[in-house]
């Protein structure tokens, strides 16, 4: 049984992150666990323990608290992990700002969301913007092994990495009981996800609602997720004088996403950068008509007009629109609703995973036949 060691400072109750990316890596693993045998190490936050979920082993590695620290210091020790652990092969589920170092010498593999560069002076302003480009760009040109969740990211990678780098597209799923969701509209919109300001664009989400209540004073949008700007969204909400069309539900259970899913007349996503949207797949499998921005890899997530409507980036306005038209149109919220899933079959997780294995025996160095629709 090939031994694997995973590393991710993400996990699914981690209270600062807890996204998409960590959630794949379990079901990824789950799916699998008859013929890998799985130790994941991720950062250690408060109440986080050593445990062992569905067959596989985690590891909690780095300071509890507080957020800066604790990702700090997993890092270090997940560098020295990669240095002396024994496996077969080992996974960086990569990010900037956890700079773990890979050593040159032993099977590691790296496993790409979404590059920052693209996106990092926008963000946090040239001088800084600059010095996450050049970490990165460091960080990704040392990997031998890489996959990416999106053709969008794989491509974003081809600029950054080695001539010689062997990169996989391995994507994400979505939970099997989500295809069985059966619809009862209600009258709402929702926005699912990680409460990330510019990442998930949330102030363009807010100010499409602002928009759209002047055409519909009874309109209300459901938020549920967690993150570090969950009070943002409140405080910009109250500024624009929607609060009172707004509901923040906070972290939800598995049963109440199902209800969220089976009743939202739309889900709104307009990130500004996606490295494969696991939401959208989500939504898609749940027959949720779904309008998201045209940005990063939602484009062959949602592949339009099949899985849902794209919007540009950033753009409120286009927003507020494309949403007012689906309202005011039900043949065709019903028609693409059936369409988007059909279109979320490509999401099952039982092939991506036999994707990742194959990621792993190239990283082993078992070569058992490695697709070349799989290596770009």
């Amino acid at each position: 049984m090939l031994q694997v060691l995973h590393c991710i400072y993400d996990d699914p109750a981690n209270p600062w992150v807890g996204g998409g990316g960590a959630v794949r890596v379990r079901e990824l693993y789950r799916h699998l666990r008859e013929r890998v045998s799985a130790t994941v190490i991720t950062g250690r936050y408060p109440g986080a323990e050593d445990e062992t979920i569905d067959g596989i082993r985690y590891v909690r590695l780095g300071a509890s608290r507080p957020y800066a620290w604790s990702r700090w210091t997993f890092a270090r020790a997940a560098s020295r992990f990669l240095r002396e652990a024994e496996y077969d092969a080992a996974v960086f589920d990569f990010s900037v700002y956890t700079p773990i170092r890979i050593p040159r010498d032993r099977p590691v593999g790296i496993t790409v969301h979404h590059v920052t560069s693209p996106t990092a002076r926008t963000r946090w302003g040239p001088a800084i913007g600059i010095g996450i480009q050049a970490v990165e760009r460091r960080l990704l040109g040392r990997a031998r092994w890489l996959s990416a969740t999106s053709h969008a990211t794989l491509a974003e990678l081809r600029r950054v990495t080695s001539a010689d780098a062997l990169i996989s597209l391995v994507g994400a799923g979505v939970p099997e009981r989500l295809f069985e969701v059966e619809r009862n509209e209600q009258d709402y919109l929702l926005y699912f996800g990680r409460l990330d300001w510019f990442q998930k664009g949330l102030d363009t989400l807010l100010e499409a609602l602002a928009k759209l209540v002047r055409e519909r004073p009874s309109l209300q949008l459901r938020i549920a997720g967690r993150g570090k700007d969950a009070r943002r969204v409140e405080s910009y909400a109250r500024e624009l004088g929607i609060i009172d069309h707004l509901r923040m539900l906070g972290e939800v259970s598995d049963a109440e996403r199902v209800r969220l899913f089976s009743g939202a007349k739309l889900l709104l996503m307009p990130s500004r950068f996606e490295g494969f949207g696991m939401v959208a797949a989500e939504a898609m499998a749940a027959a949720v008509p779904l309008i998201a921005a045209d940005a990063g890899s939602l484009p062959e997530v949602v592949a339009a007009p099949e899985g849902g409507v794209l919007v540009p980036p950033g753009d409120a306005s286009a927003l507020a629109a494309a949403t007012l038209a689906l309202l005011d149109d039900s043949p065709r919220r019903a028609a693409l609703s059936r369409s988007a899933r059909r279109s979320a079959e490509r999401f099952r997780w039982n092939t991506v995973a036999e994707d990742h294995l194959e990621f792993l025996r190239l990283i082993a160095g078992s070569r058992p036949s490695v697709s070349p629709s799989r290596i770009a």
